[in-house]
C-alpha cells in the first residue's frame, strides 16, 4: 500500500473562475484527497516551497471546523500566523465526519514530514 503525498496541481485559466496558478493537494494512501491549499502559487517551486513551511510547522496550526448553508455542510481549515493555508476538498454533511477528515489530514500530513526528515518510512 502507498503513503500519503503532497501532489502539486497546475490550474489552467478559466473565464468564471479567473486566473490559474499552481496549488498543493495532501493525498492519502488510498490516492483520497485529504486536503489542499488555500492560496494559489504562481508556479511549481513557489508551492513546493510552501508545501515544505507547512510540512516543518504543521503541529504549529490551529484548525476550525465551521459549517456552511446553516449546518448543512461542515468544513475545515488550519491556519498558520494567522493565514489559511490548508482547506478541506468538499463540504461534509456532518459535523462528525468533517473532524475525522481533519484528523486524517493532520495525520497524512505529519506522516509525510517524518518521511522527509528521514524519520518514519
Amino acid at each position: 500500500m502507498g503513503h500519503p503525498r503532497f501532489l502539486i496541481v497546475n490550474r489552467p485559466s478559466r473565464p468564471d473562475l479567473g486566473a490559474g496558478g499552481t496549488v498543493w493537494r495532501l493525498l492519502g494512501a488510498n490516492n483520497r484527497h485529504l486536503g489542499q491549499s488555500q492560496e494559489t502559487f504562481r508556479d511549481a517551486a513557489a508551492c513546493r516551497a510552501a508545501i515544505e513551511d507547512f510540512q516543518g510547522r504543521v503541529d504549529q496550526g490551529r484548525a476550525t471546523i465551521s459549517s456552511l448553508d446553516r449546518g448543512q455542510l461542515w468544513l475545515w481549515r488550519l491556519e498558520l500566523d494567522g493565514r489559511t493555508v490548508a482547506c478541506s476538498a468538499r463540504g461534509y454533511r456532518r459535523q462528525r465526519e468533517c473532524q475525522y477528515n481533519l484528523a486524517r489530514f493532520m495525520a497524512g500530513a505529519r506522516s509525510v514530514a517524518e518521511a522527509e526528515s528521514g524519520g518514519a518510512a
